[in-house]
């Protein structure tokens, strides 16, 4: 069994990895959404600014909806792991507690 600061450790590392994983996605996500309004707007002559705009407002949508989603996203699993992390300091806590009582009661 992995000490509390073994898990401490393994939570902080197992968040930061999601978060890049997460980031790259994001990433991805945004270049998607770019390269699909550049494919469109090569379809739209230039002098119909309307239909332009449109795109560019559908691409603003679209990446204002995922960085919207990703940081749900982020403050959703870094709750859940402070969660955890204060979780393992209480236990701790806990285990130091246990020990000075248990050297009190030697005494």
């Amino acid at each position: 069994m992995a000490s509390l600061d073994e898990e401490y450790n393994q939570a902080i590392n197992n968040q930061r990895d999601y978060l890049a994983r997460l980031q790259d996605a994001f990433n991805k996500h945004c270049d998607e959404i770019t390269t699909n309004a550049q494919n469109k707007l090569k379809t739209i002559p230039e002098t119909n600014p309307e239909t332009r705009q449109q795109v560019f407002e559908e691409q603003k949508k679209l990446l204002d909806e995922a960085l919207a989603q990703l940081k749900t996203e982020i403050d959703t699993s870094t709750g859940k792991t402070r969660k955890k992390l204060e979780d393992i300091h209480t236990q701790r806590e806990a285990e130091k507690i246990k020990q000075l009582e248990n050297l009190m009661t030697r005494f």
